[in-house]
């Protein structure tokens, strides 16, 4: 039996172990999607019930938000100082505790910013290492961002 944890920044009302073996269970027996997950979790005693917002207004409102958010990080813009001019993610979100999201430019001004920016991306590349960790053929990947972490 596996041992399971939530990942940092990931504040769920359950036990990560209890999650990871009804996962387990449902890919066992008939698949792991999203929606058996949640099917399986619709009566009050079960076991991830409280992990799931059942007020319908409520969960449209959040679905609404994640929407939005979808929606601002899929934008992007054309940096008009590259002599390529390649597409760029115009709004980055650099906190992890404030949910506000800021434009490229803003952030550049900033030390500060600039900072949070590339240490949120290096997290980001983090988590990539650790959930691809298994695949060897990506070690020159993995290798250039122990690289950039020491620089």
């Amino acid at each position: 039996m596996a041992d399971y944890a939530w990942k940092k920044g990931y504040p769920y009302k359950v036990s990560a172990q209890v999650a990871g073996e009804m996962c387990r269970q449902l890919e066992e027996n008939g698949g792991l999607t999203a929606k058996r997950l949640v099917d399986a979790n619709r009566q009050k005693d079960a076991p991830l019930h409280n992990a799931f917002e059942w007020n319908n207004r409520e969960a449209a409102e959040r679905w609404r938000e994640q929407q939005a958010r979808v929606m601002i990080a899929s934008l992007i813009t054309l940096d008009i100082s590259a002599e390529v001019k390649e597409p760029v993610r115009a709004f980055f979100n650099i906190s992890y505790t404030n949910p506000e999201y800021e434009s490229l430019d803003v952030i550049v001004q900033s030390e500060d910013k600039h900072a949070a920016l590339l240490n949120r991306a290096l997290n980001e590349l983090k988590a990539f290492q650790l959930k691809y960790r298994v695949l060897s053929e990506l070690s020159p990947v993995f290798k250039a961002i122990n690289d950039v972490e020491v620089a």
